[in-house]
């Protein structure tokens, strides 16, 4: 018996976000009380667990997922409040500017009072266009070409779509774009009986809803996402502490840059990065990975020069070449030409072959920035630069059709190889940690 309860005592103890997380989301409250509480009858009904366990000869590394197993079904049982998901649809306006805001339909269009107050009170043409196109806007869109955002169907009659964003110039015709879905949120929301109908006809809910639900949405849905934010956190924290126990002395640097990258990216842009790393977002992961890895980047330059043993022989690190390393493959030169939307696109003459066969052939990618510039003038642009991903590079007050230098740190577009090795790895461990915790 002595065995068992030290076997739940650990499991209670590694499991601990798990289960607070299980209580907060079924139970709708943080109260420790009620926690502690709770545990304490949880307790009786793990031993139990554990001993069935035992008895059926299981292996024991399967327990604590077991265990988890019962933990969430006797919460769920508990709970009197538990709610199912439901899915609310949010303006893709207030989403590009950090705001969650929970849009109603009418007439076969959505509504946004936020877009719709802003609109009023805008000067600036560029500002008109954005909040009059998320004011009112469909529910079908493309996805720009350029982006990758959701652009609503034109409300007008036309053929011609202009992205709305300000970080995006893109014009073009609506027959060349993709259709792409609305932006939604998984929300829990409690049962309401608003439905029986007033003497005038119409319901309560027609009354409450419009007056409360966008507020107290926009509070739910701004609460979840610091709670999945905070949850994030301590799995990378945990994570990134256990590092120096279970790593090389040559990867431990690696893997701590790692996951402070993460954490920035996390603090940075949250709502993107739940995404990438929750919900399994395609858009986010082609999005975020390049984040990822320019910022481990920035910080390991920031960080050279760094020492390491590995094999009883002490090497030193003082650039990001380094054979010892092996995160770039050297440095390619390539010319490019400035689109109208201000975008370069990825002219690395070098290609990686690998592969079974040979089968993977392509370019290398863009690393990491050294220089751009005019070819013309000279004139150095890399400060006009907004962002690279590993395929293009967006650049800012630079003339379409201008002849440009890039120099950059060349990477292999294979996830598997370099410090993306790393980075995926690193990826993996948060979400597989981040599904044991989290409930179904």
């Amino acid at each position: 018996m002595m065995e068992i309860d030290l076997l739940i005592k650990l499991f209670l103890e590694q499991y601990n976000v798990g289960i607070t997380n299980l209580h907060r989301s079924y139970f709708k409250n943080s109260n420790k009380l009620s926690l502690q509480a709770l545990i304490a009858e949880l307790t009786e009904e793990l031993k139990s667990g554990c001993i069935t366990f035992l008895n059926k000869e299981n292996p024991i590394e399967e327990l604590n997922q077991y265990l988890f197993y019962i933990a969430n079904v006797f919460l769920k049982k508990k709970s009197k409040n538990f709610v199912k998901q439901a899915t609310d649809h949010v303006c893709p306006g207030c989403l590009y500017l950090g705001k969650t805001n929970v849009i109603t339909y009418f007439n076969y269009v959505f509504k946004c009072d936020n877009c719709s107050h802003e609109l009023k009170n805008g000067e600036d043409p560029k500002l008109i266009l954005f909040y009059r196109t998320f004011s009112r806007h469909n529910k079908a869109g493309y996805k720009c070409n350029d982006c990758g955002r959701f652009i609503p169907n034109p409300l007008e009659n036309t053929s011609i779509i202009t992205c709305p964003y300000f970080d995006c110039c893109f014009v073009g015709n609506l027959n060349d774009l993709d259709k792409m879905r609305h932006p939604t949120i998984k929300n829990n929301r409690e049962s309401l009986t608003l439905d029986a109908v007033k003497e005038h006809g119409g319901t309560m809910h027609d009354t409450v809803a419009d007056i409360r639900a966008g507020v107290h949405a926009c509070m739910e849905i701004a609460e979840t996402l610091e709670n999945k934010v905070s949850f994030l956190k301590d799995i990378i924290d945990y994570q990134r502490n256990s590092v120096p126990y279970n790593s090389s002395e040559f990867t431990v640097k690696h893997k701590e840059l790692i996951y402070i990258s993460f954490d920035n990216l996390l603090q940075k842009f949250p709502t993107e990065m739940v995404d990438y790393l929750l919900n399994g977002s395609s858009c986010g992961y082609s999005g975020f990975q390049c984040k990822v890895f320019q910022e481990y980047i920035r910080l390991l330059e920031g960080a050279l020069p760094i020492s390491f043993k590995k094999n009883k022989k002490v090497y030193r690190v003082d650039s990001l070449l380094d054979e010892n390393i092996s995160l770039f493959d050297g440095i390619s030169d390539f010319e490019g030409i400035v689109s109208a939307n201000g975008v370069i696109k990825n002219g690395t003459k070098e290609f990686y072959i690998g592969g079974r066969q040979g089968a993977i052939t392509r370019p290398y990618y863009i690393g990491k920035i050294i220089c751009i510039s005019d070819k013309k003038t000279k004139k150095i642009l890399t400060d006009n630069v907004v962002e690279y991903t590993f395929s293009l590079i967006k650049v800012r007050d630079v003339s379409p059709g201008t002849h440009v230098l890039v120099k950059h740190l060349r990477v292999p577009p294979h996830y598997s190889m370099g410090g993306m090795a790393h980075v995926n790895r690193i990826r993996k461990k948060i979400v597989e940690r981040a599904k044991i915790l989290t409930f179904p």
